[in-house]
């Protein structure tokens, strides 16, 4: 183990003298005497029995052995970065998220703790897209439905699955009589629905028997607030029933949509600090309210 962590050591001093032109140069950077970054080097070429720095005019010249192993010891470095952006202090962390997601999710499901993000994080400023379409490209984090939006492709952050049912409000049911089943429904009920679920196969064939669909809209915050006042029945996720008292759920029409919510990223920016705080964040929330979240980086 100790040979292993001197090799180490010897390693990144010859990476940085490669990086830097010289031995002078990469010395001062790191703030170490130049003979003992240069005894570093001779204790590297003893141990592989090989030169490693040519040394002339012009600097130090790695060797072909170098930059034989040159990315090798890239890749070591790369790890050792990314081992010390995992416990950085996130207190410091400031600068500007763009996140896009289908409405209604964040309205009604991340914006509810959003003052606890900015406590956490008060250097950090969050622009929340909803409106646009989708644009992973000129947008950092992108949370959205995987049946939805199948053209979207990235890295992918989180996962999490979320369920939908149909609901009604206190004022409808007391002014209906509830459904009986799904048939029942479709055959006698007021029925709003957003555009997002009218072309997914789940819901086509209700959509297509539904007798009286009187309301359709690109807006689910629309159609909940229309629900909400007693307009009709509709499809909603099922943690608006959590935030809304006057919401019921519709057990006697035991019919479910699962999707799969996916956060995307574009890779190149996905192992930065921002992100990954973003990421930690809606975690913790989301496990606190008893949501199974799947964490993949």
């Amino acid at each position: 183990m100790k040979t292993k962590i001197i090799l180490l050591k010897e390693l990144l001093a010859l990476k940085e003298i490669v990086d830097k032109g010289s031995i002078q140069a990469a010395a001062l950077e790191n703030g170490i005497k130049n003979s003992n970054m240069s005894q570093l080097i001779k204790d590297l070429e003893t141990r592989l029995n090989t030169k490693c720095i040519d040394r002339n005019y012009e600097g130090s010249i790695p060797t072909n052995s170098t930059q034989l192993i040159y990315s090798e010891i890239d890749v070591i470095e790369k790890t050792l970065d990314n081992i010390l952006n995992k416990f950085a202090n996130f207190d410091d962390l400031s600068g500007f998220i763009s996140v896009w997601t289908e409405e209604g999710l964040i309205g009604s499901f991340i914006m509810q703790n959003m003052s606890a993000f900015y406590a956490q994080y008060p250097k950090i400023r969050l622009d929340l897209l909803m409106k646009q379409e989708p644009d992973i490209e000129n947008t950092d984090i992108l949370i959205i439905d995987s049946k939805v939006r199948t053209n979207i492709h990235g890295k992918i952050l989180f996962k999490f699955k979320a369920h939908t049912q149909f609901y009604a409000s206190k004022q409808y049911l007391n002014s209906h009589t509830p459904p009986k089943n799904l048939e029942d429904l479709l055959e006698n009920h007021d029925l709003c629905m957003a555009k997002r679920y009218l072309n997914l196969p789940e819901y086509q064939s209700i959509v297509k028997r539904a007798k009286h669909l009187n309301t359709t809209s690109d807006s689910l915050a629309l159609i909940y607030r229309l629900v909400n006042a007693g307009d009709g029945i509709t499809v909603l996720p099922s943690w608006f029933e959590k935030y809304s008292h006057n919401l019921v759920a519709l057990d006697t029409v035991p019919y479910q949509y699962e999707t799969e919510v996916h956060c995307v990223c574009r890779t190149e920016i996905a192992d930065s600090q921002k992100i990954r705080a973003f990421v930690s964040f809606f975690a913790n929330f989301c496990r606190e309210q008893h949501v199974q979240i799947e964490v993949l980086y």
